[in-house]
């Protein structure tokens, strides 16, 4: 990702090709930079699950009959942000849905503390399409820049905490990431922020 205004790197991926038709590429602006990035929806793979056992990894959730759907985000080159869609999330460090039939009925939304972090292409399933309720699809995309903008900062505040940059109180921590998937992934959250 790029911030260098018209000649970003999303765009010359977008000229040579590399990025593939039907994603969405939407600007984002933090603070004066703006940010390019690519989201889109999908489930991740069988392999995911086989890599990262519950027994080694019990915060990254997993159902019974079909894997997450999440929404997908670029992060760093080569890092993508997998955000699941839950049906209840009682906390707010989360997107909560507002108009969706299921939102009124229960408290669905993306929720930011079980993202997991990307790195390599088989963990997303590309074969089977991600289901997703219509109208929390739409209320998603009508609000992907405030999504985008929030994960990096949740993401963000946990980098600066691991790094030494801006530490949290422990109890502040363990309010937000105690029961968070971000801490199997230090070692791609180790390095500068985007």
């Amino acid at each position: 990702m790029s911030c260098d205004g018209s000649d970003t790197t999303v765009n010359k991926k977008l000229a040579e090709g590399s990025y593939p038709a039907g994603r969405e590429y939407l600007p984002v602006f933090l603070g004066v930079l703006q940010m390019e990035y690519i989201a889109e929806i999908y489930s991740l793979s069988a392999q995911f699950y086989q890599d990262y056992s519950p027994a080694q990894y019990p915060e990254i959730l997993r159902k019974k009959d079909r894997p997450y759907t999440c929404l997908l985000v670029e992060y760093m080159d080569e890092i993508y942000l997998c955000i699941p869609f839950r049906s209840q999330i009682r906390h707010p460090y989360a997107f909560h849905f507002k108009h969706s039939a299921r939102a009124k009925q229960m408290q669905s939304g993306l929720d930011y503390t079980k993202t997991v972090l990307i790195v390599r292409d088989e963990y997303i399933d590309s074969l089977h399409p991600a289901v997703v309720d219509r109208d929390e699809f739409l209320e998603t995309i009508q609000n992907l820049p405030r999504i985008v903008k929030e994960i990096y900062r949740f993401i963000g505040e946990y980098q600066d905490d691991l790094n030494g940059v801006r530490p949290l109180h422990p109890r502040e921590w363990q309010r937000r990431y105690g029961r968070s998937s971000l801490p199997y992934f230090n070692s791609l959250l180790q390095q500068p922020r985007p």
